[in-house]
């Protein structure tokens, strides 16, 4: 994949100018390997050239090959595709990443089936195996680089909707730091954690249970659970942090929107996916 920069306001090392223009140090040193794959005004440099303003940039994206996945023939509902990423509404009990335990039926697997021989997987916001919804997966690593510093500058808006056992009766925040536990799935709330933010705002309350829209300030593994379950309203469904449910046979949670800047073009990007069906019966009185 060829992407084009033009420098503007930079007079110096064109290492520099890919780094700052979001290129990670490791793929830099990946084009430092193989010649050919960096242009300046359409000839071949290398990493350590100086550029200046109004020069153009042209580098070419070379994934390294992945080890080989056992591929999966499942339909996955892509929501969004182009040749930088895809936004897939994964569905609950579907895994994200090929493991021991799940190493024929993931995300992983079913996208090595979809895209072939050149396939790399880049999974942006990675979702627990029950949690259904929205997920990005790159399709390069240059992009999965730009997905990851706007995850870190929260400039991924992630709204998720859940159904907790009690009645919650105001929108709140939650801001207590979590901590994972070494060797332990289980996370759980402790001062020597970092920090985890999550806003809420009650839907919907029915047969002692609340929907909840939920807004996450911080991405933390297990946070929505983890911190709910602290204050006393545990997922329905959760048998880490909660107990088992007769109504529904996971948690009931769901990565209900994204919202983002197109990583390429800028373009304001807004996608929806609905409640399942599980998570929808439950809420229906």
């Amino acid at each position: 994949m060829k992407y084009i920069f033009n420098v503007q306001n930079f007079d110096g090392e064109l290492a520099v100018f890919l780094l700052q223009s979001g290129v990670s140090s490791r793929q830099i040193t990946r084009l430092r390997k193989e010649a050919g794959l960096i242009k300046c005004n359409g000839k071949v440099v290398f990493s350590n050239a100086k550029v200046k303003h109004g020069d153009v940039i042209e580098i070419e994206v070379h994934e390294k090959n992945q080890s080989a996945v056992p591929v999966c023939d499942a339909k996955l509902d892509v929501v969004f595709e182009d040749e930088h990423f895809c936004v897939i509404n994964k569905p609950a009990s579907m895994a994200v990443i090929a493991t021991k335990r799940y190493y024929g039926t993931s995300l992983q697997n079913v996208l090595a089936n979809e895209w072939g021989d050149k396939f790399v997987f880049h999974p942006v916001n990675r979702l627990d195996k029950d949690t259904s919804g929205l997920m990005i997966v790159a399709k390069n690593s240059y992009v999965h680089n730009l997905f990851d510093k706007m995850l870190a500058q929260n400039q991924i808006e992630k709204t998720y909707m859940a159904v907790v056992q009690g009645v919650v009766k105001d929108s709140g925040e939650i801001n207590l730091p979590i901590l994972d536990v070494p060797g332990q799935i289980k996370r759980i709330v402790s001062h020597e954690g970092k920090q985890a933010v999550t806003q809420y705002k009650v839907q919907k309350t029915f047969n002692e249970k609340t929907l909840l829209e939920i807004n996450l300030l911080t991405g933390r593994t297990h946070q929505i659970r983890v911190h709910f379950s602290h204050i006393g309203f545990p997922l329905v469904g959760d048998e880490i942090y909660g107990t088992k449910s007769k109504e529904i046979d996971r948690h009931a949670l769901h990565a209900h929107k994204l919202q983002f800047a197109h990583p390429i073009t800028n373009e304001k990007m807004v996608f929806v996916a609905n409640l399942p069906y599980d998570i929808k019966r439950l809420t229906e009185v």
